[in-house]
């Protein structure tokens, strides 16, 4: 039994947390140069090559993804990390709006260009989904936005069985067998402004005139993804604009939000 799961539209009440984070948005300085990064990267199991993954969450069921991914709309580095700047980032509110679109303004500190991160890559291979040139200042944290991809997204999937992207943030194929047996199928679409995911960084990263280069490498811990997840009943979950919000899809995008890390 397949339920195909789309439209699902978020929005979270994050505007303090937003207010509170300097993104030094002042020109660029000559010569600076950060480099921001994502790559696939399980927590559970051990690394896996391109392809179909395959792991086992925290109930002890397996999944197995056949396709996966997600957009990063925009990093942003930030240089004033106050107490807010991660109070809001983790919390999902089911409140259904239009969906966003990707494209983010570019500043110096801000990528604005968004980019389709393939899941099945292989693991702990970090790709460049953008570079920035702020000015010169010591960086504390980074946050990720997540909307829907429009026809200017950078690595969009193409080909044959590949799913259109245009209009979404998330897309998941793939099948799950349950630890106490049975077994099912895996359709997650959903074009969800996803909350922002607001990351302290491990050590400042100081951009000076003796120090212009610096880079951010951003893990995605997708063997977390349905964990706590009732498998079966988010096989059957059907959403609408005005049905509320299935908890196990609400879960579900939750722990993706959650599993964005900095290696």
């Amino acid at each position: 039994m397949t339920s195909h799961i789309t439209r699902l539209l978020l929005v979270t009440f994050f505007i303090a947390g937003l207010a509170a984070c300097g993104s030094s948005s002042g020109s660029a300085s000559s010569g600076t140069q950060v480099d921001i990064s994502a790559a696939p990267l399980p927590v559970n199991t051990v690394n896996q090559n391109a392809g179909a993954k395959t792991f086992v969450n925290d109930l002890g069921d397996t999944v197995t993804l056949s396709k996966a991914y997600l957009v990063l709309s925009s990093a942003t580095v930030e240089s004033d990390c106050g107490v807010t700047f991660t109070a809001f980032a983790d919390h999902l509110i089911a409140i259904l709006i239009s969906t966003a679109n990707a494209h983010t303004t570019t500043t110096p500190t801000s990528t604005g260009e968004p980019y389709v991160i393939d899941l099945l890559s292989a693991d702990n291979s970090a790709t460049e989904i953008g570079r920035l040139s702020p000015p010169e200042n010591d960086y504390c944290g980074v946050r990720l936005d997540m909307l829907a991809a429009d026809e200017d997204t950078e690595n969009l999937p193409t080909g044959t069985g590949e799913p259109d992207m245009i209009g979404k943030s998330i897309y998941i194929q793939g099948s799950y067998t349950l630890a106490a047996g049975g077994s099912g199928s895996i359709h997650l679409s959903s074009g969800a402004a996803l909350p922002g995911r607001d990351l302290l960084l491990s050590a400042l990263l100081p951009i000076s005139s003796n120090d212009k280069k610096g880079k951010i490498d951003i893990g995605i811990n997708y063997d977390t993804w349905f964990n706590m997840i009732d498998l079966a009943l988010l096989e059957t979950a059907t959403v609408s604009f005005t049905s509320p919000v299935d908890p196990n899809v609400s879960r579900v995008l939750q722990n993706i939000v959650e599993s964005i890390h900095q290696i």
